[in-house]
């Protein structure tokens, strides 16, 4: 019994031929299994940096969050800083109550 290739023969093409055709074919075989298999791995790669991308936008939208905030307090803290040293430098005064002709708009 014999065993024949599950690959067509090319035509003209003698047995002493056949092996090397078939090497050809298994080499290019291997090669495209090993560029799929390097794709794969890219592919991997750029997910696992687009996910590293994510996150660093999530930090710095926290980071520029709390400048912000930051930001805020020290310039409340400023108002205050001047407000305390106006009061200090002024007596308190009593603000009169409006008279009747203003409250009624005359």
């Amino acid at each position: 019994m014999t065993t024949r290739s599950t690959r067509p023969d090319v035509e003209g093409s003698s047995p002493e031929v056949r092996p090397s055709l078939e090497q050809k074919l298994d080499q290019m075989l291997a090669a495209l299994t090993e560029a799929n298999r390097k794709a794969e791995m890219a592919h991997e790669a750029v997910l696992g940096l687009k996910d590293e991308v994510a996150e660093v936008r999530r930090d710095n939208a926290h980071l520029e969050g709390l400048l912000a905030s930051e930001a805020r307090s020290g310039r409340r803290e400023d108002f205050e800083e001047v407000q305390q040293e106006f009061k200090g430098q002024q007596q308190p005064r009593k603000v009169p109550a409006p008279s009747r002709s203003r409250m009624q708009g005359e």
